[in-house]
This record gives C-alpha cells, sequence and structure tokens, in this order.
C-alpha cells in the first residue's frame, strides 16, 4: 500500500516518487499505454512521415549539385501526406501534452480514495468523461495565461543572461513552470476550483515551500533528462554516422538505394521508440508533483491523523 498523504522532506519527494513507481509502476503505465495508445499510435505514424521528408529530402540532398534537390519529385508527389503528417502531430502532441498532466492526477486520486486497490483503467475514463469540458477549458486558459507568463519570465531570465543571476534563472524556469502547471491542474480539478484560483493556489503552494519543492523537481528534472538523453544519443549518433557515410556515398557516385532505405526505416524506428520512452519517462516528474500536491494538503488537512483516529474508533 502506498502512503499518499504524508509531509515530505526534499529526499522523500523523489523517493517515494520511485517508491510509488515500485509498487503502482506497472499497473500505471499499463493503463496509461490502453488509454493513450490510438493517440501514441497516430503520433508514431505522423513523426513517421515527417523523418521520412526529412531524410529523403534533406540528408540525401547533400553533395547534389544544381537548383533541385536529389528527392525533388518525392515531395511534389507526397506534399499532401507532409502536410497531413505535421497537422495531425500537432494536434496529437496537444492531446497527448493534456492527458499526461490529466492522467496521474486521476490516478492518484483514486489511489487516495482507495490505497488498497488498483485504480481501474474504466474509472480513470469515468473521470475523464465528467470532467471533459472543463479540461478543454483548462486547455485552453493555460496556453495563453501559462504562455504569457512564460513568455514574460523567460524573456526577463534571457536578458538577464548576460549577468550571472540570469543563468541560474534560467535554470530554475523549467522545473518551475511544469510543477506550477501541474499543481494548478491537481487544484484545478480535485478541488473542482476555478481556472484562476486553482492558478494561485497552486503558485501559493510553490512559494509556501519554494526551495524544498524547487530543489526535489529540478533532481528529478536532472534524472528525466539523463535517462531521456541515455535514450535518444543512440538514434542521434546513428543519424550523424549514416548522414556522414550517405554524403561520402554521393561524392563517390555509388549510392546502394536499398541500404539507405533499411537505415532510414531502423532510425525512424528508433527516434519512434525514443520519444515514446521520454514521454513515459517525464510521468516521474508529473508523480513527483502530485506527491507534493498531497504533501502540502496533509499540513493542512491531516488526513493520516484523522483517518488513524477513525480506525481506532472502529474498535473501540
Amino acid at each position: 500500500m502506498f502512503q499518499l498523504f504524508k509531509v515530505r522532506a526534499f529526499g522523500e519527494y523523489i523517493s517515494d516518487t520511485f517508491t510509488f513507481i515500485k509498487l503502482q509502476g506497472k499497473n500505471y503505465f499499463k493503463n496509461y499505454l490502453k488509454h493513450a495508445f490510438v493517440a501514441l499510435l497516430l503520433l508514431m505514424v505522423s513523426m513517421a512521415l515527417i523523418s521520412t521528408f526529412y531524410y529523403r529530402v534533406i540528408v540525401t540532398s547533400i553533395g547534389y549539385n544544381g537548383s533541385e534537390t536529389y528527392d525533388n519529385s518525392f515531395v511534389t508527389d507526397n506534399a499532401v501526406f507532409l502536410i497531413i503528417g505535421i497537422v495531425v502531430c500537432f494536434l496529437v502532441s496537444l492531446y497527448l501534452g493534456l492527458l499526461n498532466y490529466t492522467y496521474p492526477v486521476y490516478y492518484l486520486r483514486l489511489v487516495g480514495e482507495n490505497p488498497n486497490k488498483m485504480p481501474e483503467l474504466k474509472s480513470i475514463r469515468t473521470l475523464v468523461k465528467n470532467d471533459l469540458g472543463r479540461l478543454l477549458a483548462f486547455g485552453f486558459l493555460s496556453f495563453i495565461i501559462f504562455g504569457l507568463t512564460a513568455v514574460i519570465t523567460f524573456s526577463i531570465a534571457i536578458v538577464l543572461s548576460f549577468v550571472i543571476i540570469g543563468f541560474f534563472i534560467l535554470i530554475l524556469l523549467i522545473p518551475t513552470f511544469i510543477t506550477w502547471y501541474s499543481l494548478t491542474l491537481y487544484f484545478y480539478l480535485n478541488k473542482n476550483q476555478s481556472f484562476f484560483t486553482a492558478y494561485k493556489n497552486a503558485l501559493n503552494t510553490f512559494f509556501n515551500n519554494f526551495w524544498t519543492i524547487i530543489g526535489a523537481s529540478f533532481c528529478m528534472l536532472i534524472i528525466v533528462y539523463v535517462l531521456s538523453t541515455a535514450v535518444t544519443i543512440i538514434p542521434y549518433i546513428i543519424t550523424m554516422v549514416t548522414m556522414v557515410m550517405g554524403t561520402q556515398g554521393i561524392d563517390g557516385g555509388d549510392i546502394d538505394s536499398s541500404n539507405i532505405s533499411i537505415l532510414m526505416i531502423v532510425i525512424i524506428i528508433i527516434y519512434c521508440i525514443s520519444i515514446l520512452v521520454s514521454m513515459l519517462l517525464n510521468h516521474l516528474l508529473l508523480i513527483q508533483s502530485g506527491l507534493i500536491y498531497y504533501s502540502e494538503r496533509e499540513k493542512i488537512e491531516q488526513n493520516t491523523i484523522r483517518q488513524s483516529i477513525d480506525e481506532i474508533g472502529k474498535y473501540e
């Protein structure tokens, strides 16, 4: 059983996140992949289309002379598919972005309501269906409000980056916005608050325990970044080597199109897998944001103490 309502210190935010993964990870990611399967499939297909154009047009055109690229006919014949791929990739990315933030909110809510039972996909989908209108409103408002806030704060940080303090501000802004956004969603959905009330409460919660929260969020962001880089560096190296080999082949006038096609397919598959893995790893940060939310609630509501008193009362 995972104890959700618990006052946590700096190290416990990190350790309890991995404890949660150990106890709930299999069920958590299984239900997530079932819930997001169609969207992830569409994202992979659209990314494959875009990557195909990138490789065929950009990479294989290196070393060619003249005004036309190596695969100019490929672009002309398949431009519609490229446009469709870009549009689908954009829309699906927006959907997955909102899903990635909302899924841990609902999952942790179900864990909090019944710690002894593994949350089921049916229950999560019911919650999403009931809140669909509010989720769309949240997505629209957060795009505007958080977008404007991000533009202003990052612009100030970039200007200040010419002095030492600006560099550190830039480093802290990324975990700050991720945690702030996630906490806003927790207040918005779990407390049924308006967007601006949740926005304000999330900000107050963040600054009430600023250094502990920002420290834990920053450390988890580093962990996620290192793990994601370890996955994505492999296709990057393969792409660079392939580009060099492709350029040498073009200069020599000897191109094996079958080998190029096979390499292209392998690279696209590896990139799609790396994107999926990176997306899943980001849930570590989102789950930790949930632990921050429930930890701050425990300080105020003292749910664990009340539950203990209720349990004692049952046996008297």
